[in-house]
């Protein structure tokens, strides 16, 4: 009911995600799912850019009419995401629950409800929803793991986690090398946690890395020739982005979009960059990864304190929100209109996602355990790695959230008002007292 009752509040709000986000998912998943029906050829099917969204919406668009319209099919993925948000916010508590206690489980919730950004995201055919259900598996499954290391759905439940998050986000494989480098550190230092969990993760490791692998050259194959499209092209394209973003403008949070940013110095120089790069490839004819892979190396080398600095905005950035589809003379949202109405919304946004932070924060200092909770920290760090060295928008970080939210929960709960206030609010939600 309050899931509900959020995303009808979200739904009408003046600023919300692109419905269809930049159509690829969509018209990827729907031609999959209409060639699966056979109402069109193979030839019509393309997974260009992450295969995750491309599986996570065909299910719905299977279930939709042949000859249904684009906003209808939008009905029906958003009613899709709307029951996978619905079950992710359950295992969110039962994380919560296997790790913590109720008490803390029930704060994790209370915390998306909070700050509702799932709702937001659960409004577009992006990436987001499907990737942040995956890590929601991937941490259950480390849950039911903790309590019992030999029983068998943890270990799968963790496996699919993360092979599918890295089907969302690609960009998550770098997860798997803090992995192994946390089994190598535990092999020294964690006796105890290597002998119980170390063969474990090292084969689910290694299996999320091969199915990983595998799933995205199949992508790859499927498409073949029939896109221009491809998955290292994307990337070169997004770290050639990421060269210019925050580079003589630290402090210029607008979206990278030529309507949002036109007279942005950082924006017209990654567009002159990109024209002088176009014509090297013509002249020399190298190809598009070749010349761009060199620019990116030679650029990081040649502009060391720049690089760094880029890299510290950009993962400030990553944990901040701002509205970038109104512009704050546009504003408006029932009496706060305006420049001040604006900002004013802005500021209670991220002072409340600065609590959460503060509350993450808490716990990793506090936690003599830490090695037990890899997937939370590990999770946040290889995207804060990947994107920090890269391009970096909030959205990217979304899926990390899970982790952010159970781990706020279990720092804030340390507070004794705190712990006050949701032992309160527990007594009309559990008709049975917790068990520590």
């Amino acid at each position: 009911m309050i899931s509900s009752l959020m995303m009808i509040v979200v739904l009408n709000l003046p600023f919300k995600a692109k419905p269809f986000g930049d159509m690829t998912f969509h018209e990827e998943a729907k031609h999959l799912a209409l060639y699966l029906k056979g109402d069109i050829g193979y030839d019509k099917v393309t997974i260009t850019k992450a295969p995750g969204p491309v599986f996570f919406y065909s299910p719905p668009y299977l279930i939709a009419p042949s000859e249904a319209s684009d906003n209808q099919l939008w009905v029906y993925a958003v009613v899709f995401t709307f029951i996978i948000i619905t079950i992710s916010l359950l295992l969110i508590f039962k994380i919560g629950t296997n790790l913590f206690s109720k008490e803390v489980g029930l704060l994790s919730v209370l915390l998306f409800f909070i700050f509702p950004i799932h709702c937001y995201y659960s409004l577009g055919i992006l990436a987001e929803v499907p990737a942040f259900f995956s890590l929601t598996l991937g941490l259950y499954g480390w849950s039911k793991i903790i309590k019992e290391p030999n029983q068998k759905s943890g270990w799968l439940l963790l496996l699919f986690g993360l092979w599918f998050l890295i089907l969302n986000r690609p960009n998550t494989m770098l997860l798997l090398a803090v992995g192994f480098l946390l089994m190598a550190y535990s092999f020294i230092k964690q006796k105890q946690f290597f002998s119980t969990y170390g063969k474990g993760l090292a084969l689910t490791f290694t299996c999320v890395g091969l199915m990983g692998y595998g799933t995205l050259q199949f992508a790859k194959m499927i498409t073949g020739t029939k896109s221009g499209y491809n998955q290292e092209g994307l990337f070169y394209f997004v770290a050639h982005q990421g060269r210019f973003q925050f580079r003589e403008e630290p402090t210029d949070f607008r979206f990278w979009e030529s309507d949002i940013r036109p007279d942005s110095k950082d924006y017209q120089n990654w567009g002159k960059s990109g024209e002088a790069l176009g014509k090297i490839m013509e002249e020399t004819k190298r190809s598009h990864g070749d010349v761009y892979r060199e620019f990116l190396i030679n650029d990081a080398l040649e502009h060391p304190f720049l690089f760094t600095r880029q890299f510290f905005v950009k993962c400030f950035y990553g944990h901040m929100y701002f509205i970038n589809s109104v512009k704050p003379k546009d504003f408006h949202l029932g009496p706060i209109h305006g420049v001040m109405g604006y900002w004013l919304v802005i500021f209670i946004i991220n002072f409340i996602n600065i609590i959460i932070i503060l509350g993450a924060t808490l716990f990793l200092f506090k936690e003599k355990n830490l090695i037990n909770y890899w997937l939370f920290w590990g999770v946040i760090v290889a995207l804060l790695v990947f994107h920090g060295l890269t391009y970096m928008e909030p959205r990217y970080m979304f899926p990390a959230r899970v982790a952010l939210y159970i781990m706020s929960a279990a720092g804030l709960y340390r507070l004794p008002w705190m712990q006050r206030k949701v032992n309160y609010i527990a007594k009309f939600v559990f008709t049975t007292k917790s068990v520590r």
